[in-house]
């Protein structure tokens, strides 16, 4: 039993990486098309600056997300899922 839950909670850890992981890669490419629409020639400086925002406003919840995923975490190494599924 107590083997069946540690490859329970493996698992559970493996699908929470893989979530942010998959997040990650989704900004990373909203990120990098921002950046290339900064760099066409002859924009205007306002539009520079309104695509560099967007650029550091899509990759700012990257943070959250790596908090969410410790918060994760702590709730897989807590047992709080084995718990709920008792009722």
């Amino acid at each position: 039993m107590q083997k069946n839950i540690e490859d329970l909670h493996k698992k559970q850890r493996t699908d929470a990486v893989r979530g942010v992981l998959l997040f990650g890669v989704f900004q990373l490419v909203c990120v990098a098309g921002f950046i290339m629409l900064c760099l066409i020639p002859d924009l205007p400086r306002w539009a520079v600056i309104l695509f560099a925002a967007c650029a550091a406003a899509t990759a700012a919840p990257m943070a959250a997300a790596l908090a969410v995923l410790k918060k994760r975490f702590d709730e897989i190494q807590g047992g709080e899922l084995d718990a709920a599924r008792q009722y």
